[in-house]
């Protein structure tokens, strides 16, 4: 890991975060941070203005973000690194980038915890802005959808739409951020927490191919959660594992602004 962090051409990444507490995330990485990373704000840098509809932290303007890429030095070669306290946050970065088109983009698993367990140093020294570079990539709009995609899709049992949010958040019995509880009719509950020890480090392909073997049979995967958080860790590890996947970004933030989107309460399909 630390050989890793030395290469050339890289890019470090704090995103951490917490769904929370908005200030928490900058507050931690300007006490500490691995030498060399630069500070993303998961929802000003990693999200798009909020509208009526579109979720709590729908797409950020593309022009916006490779801006805030190329001050890091940046471009389309760089090998980028992303972390944040565990495993968590880092993920939607990750997604992120890979929609831009970046390929050699990583996530730190164990994040700055592991990292300082393992007997790593960390500063809070704040690298400076580097010029920036000409960015251009192809947007992959295949590992994207949004609502509507999603509703032409409810009926088909070809695709699975799987919720990565708590059970009890999936069941509608407890819901602390959003007007209605429940979860979008005919979707799966997959907790992204069981595909992650509790030190952030993501459980053992061959266990978690097995856990999961049954997603073979569709032809489409869809993730989703409340704004694309714990929905994109699903993501990554699902993309780790060799599926082609998506992520619905608006999540049920965005699912519950229209009146026409089913939602259903309760355990949901088998």
């Amino acid at each position: 890991m630390k050989k890793l962090i030395e290469e050339e051409n890289l890019v470090i990444i704090d995103v951490r975060f917490d769904l929370f507490d908005s200030k928490y995330g900058r507050i931690a990485y300007e006490k500490e941070h691995i030498e060399n990373a630069y500070f993303f704000d998961i929802n000003e840098d990693l999200s798009g203005e909020k509208r009526k509809n579109g979720g709590v932290r729908p797409l950020p303007d593309k022009e916006n973000i490779i801006k805030k890429l190329s001050e890091t030095g940046a471009d389309k070669d760089s090998k980028i690194i992303i972390y944040d306290d565990k495993l968590y946050s880092s993920p939607r970065a990750f997604w992120q980038l890979k929609y831009l088109g970046y390929e050699n983009v990583k996530i730190l698993e164990g994040g700055i915890e592991k990292w300082k367990q393992m007997g790593y140093g960390v500063t809070a020294v704040i690298p400076k802005t580097r010029e920036g570079k000409i960015i251009d990539l192809a947007v992959k709009h295949e590992i994207y959808c949004d609502g509507s995609y999603i509703m032409g899709l409810l009926d088909n049992d070809q695709v699975l739409i799987a919720d990565s949010r708590a059970e009890e958040r999936f069941t509608g019995e407890y819901e602390p951020l959003y007007s209605k509880k429940g979860h979008i009719k005919s979707s799966v509950n997959i907790h992204w927490m069981e595909s992650v020890n509790e030190d952030g480090t993501v459980k053992n392909k061959d266990y978690l191919k097995e856990k999961f073997g049954y997603v073979k049979k569709y032809s489409e995967i869809i993730f989703y959660c409340g704004s694309a958080i714990e929905g994109a860790i699903n993501y990554a590890v699902f993309d780790e594992l060799g599926y082609d996947v998506r992520l619905y970004v608006g999540s049920m933030s965005d699912w519950i602004t229209y009146d026409a989107y089913p939602i259903e309460t309760g355990k949901g399909v088998d």
